[in-house]
């Protein structure tokens, strides 16, 4: 074997311990012990399935894979040199005509300049089961109905739809995705979960010696089966014949991937294994590595012209700089003069990525560009005035947690700048209109980045909010049992990502978008007289909305009210609603609600019971609610505080997560009874 055998385009590969643990995340516990054995036929169903009408684990799946394999082996020919093939096969109930999508198929396969090149796919096969007349028919797929189109440059598409396919039918095909080493050097990653629950899910691999695999785990399912054993490998050609390793993984009862609130993102949370090519040894011949270190991720970006070549470019900044320079002495000034005028000479095209699009000074002179355009200009132009400042590479939430151990450029989507003034450290995204210096979008809130500085090794640092869901309501009020009626003011007041949201949101349309909000909010309110306070004129402060408002009870009855006292930003639903949950709670920020309420009544009225007070703590000092209401007075002063400082929360704490929400529903529902005193 020769280097040519492999023109492979190995950018951002690396090495992964077998089946290691990055960030608390991957979770899988080996039994050595085998389960049950399951061993279709393919082409052969049994009548139990056809007769299935819901399936037990899930009533509400709409499908179930009965059978969900795969198996990966390695094998030689003479004019494409190594092969890989991937032999899927899948059986699938359909239990409602909403998965009847499902019976259309489609198959991508790569398709280069050369027949060396290309990918194919082999030995389709493809059967409807159905009960008819209390008989078994089977449907075959025929060779006729198979198409192939090409998608792309590269990319061609197998698509076929097995054919009578209705509610209750099982469908079933079979394929093998033959691939040149020459053009997929790893196995794809196989998924035990998705969308869809699975009976059995299973998956095999045997690799040669040669090969050096390294597997990551990923999910929070346990296999049932886990087996590796040697074997001994014959690929049909003596010199990459010889000892491997057969493994093979099973998951049974695999229930659907729900999509909870609160996560990153769902390929975080799957379970799932994932390959990647370390090196490849023929004794007497060659080795080749393909494992990277930081290091090698370090020197690629500084040796890259669309990172490291843009921040060797500031000549166009000159004049700004001087500017900023004639202003201020005092670095943390000059890093806030620095970061207003990028944010306020940019705008953000919506895009994020790693790499400069069309160079940050064409991106300045049209006043437009990525993330990575905006955020590289700023880290320039804060060298250029002398601060410590280097970019700062970050996965953002929708693309997933960053690991670690796996040094991969392609790990991170996202850049932004890191300034350090003294023993002080501030993020910096002038990608955002209305982020403050020190704040970064919640998009980019997600565990861990990398600093890459001028000089020196890089470093991982964590990513922790200096702000959370902020935001304090208030009202003030005059109560009118007789006539059912409540006159008073309200009054709001935006802070942390709160204030950046209503920002994103109002900041630069009319005043009236903000009235039909609050309209839209308590419909039963007549709001007059809205006022707003620092819109955009201090980022850092809180944006403060208040109105007056009027409301009627139609139903009030003469010498009696009912009223809920919290009349506005209740919460009304618990967020978490499954029984239990498997995945960790990753809230982003912390949350800071808090209402504060004073009624005033009449004379020869009062509260007809007192409600009793209430707090409930989170163990870890995770957070805290409470809630009181007491009269002074002919004046009832309501006092509510929702505060959680903890971001995220592991699966065994989510029955306390839950219960504690539950409590604030339930007290924020409560009604308060105001009645005329007995004279």
């Amino acid at each position: 074997m020769t280097n040519s055998l492999l023109p492979i385009r190995l950018s951002g590969l690396c090495r992964r311990n077998v089946l290691s643990i990055p960030f608390l995340l991957f979770f899988f516990t080996f039994q050595a012990f085998a389960q049950d054995e399951f061993k279709p036929k393919l082409g052969l169903i049994d009548r139990a399935s056809l007769e299935m009408i819901a399936y037990p684990g899930d009533s509400t799946a709409d499908a179930v894979y009965l059978y969900d394999y795969g198996k990966v082996t390695f094998s030689y020919d003479n004019l494409k040199g190594l092969l890989m093939t991937t032999n899927i096969w899948v059986r699938i109930k359909i239990l409602k005509e909403s998965a009847l999508d499902r019976a259309s198929v489609a198959i991508p396969h790569y398709m280069g300049s050369s027949y060396k090149e290309q990918e194919w796919i082999d030995d389709l096969k493809g059967y409807t089961y159905n009960l008819d007349n209390d008989q078994i028919v089977r449907t075959e797929l025929e060779k006729k109905a198979i198409r192939r189109e090409k998608t792309s440059d590269t990319r061609t598409t197998v698509k076929f739809n097995l054919p009578n396919a209705k509610k209750g039918s099982i469908i079933e095909y079979s394929y093998s995705l033959v691939s040149p080493l020459t053009v997929r050097h790893e196995p794809d990653m196989w998924a035990f979960q998705g969308s869809t629950p699975r009976k059995w899910s299973e998956y095999n691999i045997t690799i040669p010696g040669f090969l050096d695999y390294k597997m990551t785990m990923g999910g929070y399912l346990t296999l049932d089966i886990h087996k590796q054993q040697p074997e001994n490998v014959s690929v049909g050609h003596s010199t990459y014949d010889g000892p491997g390793i057969a493994y093979r993984f099973v998951i049974k009862d695999v229930p659907a991937f729900v999509n909870e609130p609160y996560i990153t993102t769902a390929s975080d949370y799957i379970s799932k294994i994932n390959f990647e090519l370390a090196s490849i040894t023929i004794p007497g011949e060659m080795k080749k590595n393909f494992s990277q270190t930081w290091d090698n991720v370090e020197r690629t970006l500084d040796e890259a012209p669309w990172f490291g070549g843009e921040l060797r470019k500031s000549s166009f900044l000159k004049e700004v700089r001087d500017e900023i320079t004639a202003k201020t002495t005092d670095p943390a000034e000059r890093m806030n003069l620095a970061y207003k005028h990028i944010q306020n000479h940019m705008k953000w095209d919506g895009y994020s990525g790693l790499f400069s699009d069309t160079g940050i000074k064409k991106a300045y002179d049209n006043r437009k560009g990525n993330a990575c355009d905006i955020n590289l200009m700023l880290t320039v132009l804060l060298r250029e005035l002398d601060l410590e400042c280097n970019p700062f590479l970050l996965s953002t939430r929708s693309h997933g947690y960053l690991h670690q151990e796996i040094p991969m450029i392609e790990s991170f989507n996202y850049v932004v700048a890191h300034v350090k003034i003294g023993e002080k450290t501030y993020f910096l995204d002038a990608s955002e209109s209305y982020t403050k210096a020190g704040m970064l979008p919640e998009r980019a809130l997600n565990g861990f980045g990398r600093l890459i500085p001028k000089k020196g090794a890089g470093k991982f640092l964590e990513i922790i909010p200096g702000d959370s869901q902020s935001k304090l309501e208030m009202i003030t009020a005059t109560v009118s049992p007789e006539e059912g009626t409540m006159k008073g003011t309200y009054s709001i007041s935006y802070g942390g990502y709160e204030a950046l949201d209503w920002r994103s949101e109002y900041a630069a349309g009319a005043d009236n978008a903000v009235h039909d909000a609050l309209k839209k909010e308590v419909p039963e309110w007549k709001i007059q007289n809205v006022s707003i306070k620092n819109k955009t004129e201090d980022l850092k402060g809180t944006v403060n909305v208040s109105c007056d408002f009027e409301a009627e009870d139609e139903n009030a009855s003469p010498g009696v009210l009912y009223f809920n006292p919290i009349m506005a930003g209740r919460w009304t639903k618990n967020p978490f609603k499954s029984k239990e949950r498997i995945y960790p709670i990753d809230l982003g920020t912390g949350i800071s609600a808090s209402f504060i309420g004073n009624f005033t009544l009449p004379e020869g009225y009062a509260l007809e019971e007192m409600p009793k007070a209430e707090i409930v703590v989170l163990p870890d000092k995770g957070g805290k609610f409470s809630y009181q209401v007491r009269q002074v007075g002919n004046i009832i002063q309501v006092n509510t505080m929702i505060q959680v400082s903890r971001t995220r929360f592991m699966p065994e704490e989510y029955p306390d997560l839950k219960e504690f929400f539950e409590r604030v529903v339930q007290k924020h529902a409560q009604q308060l009874v105001i009645k005329k005193k007995n004279i």
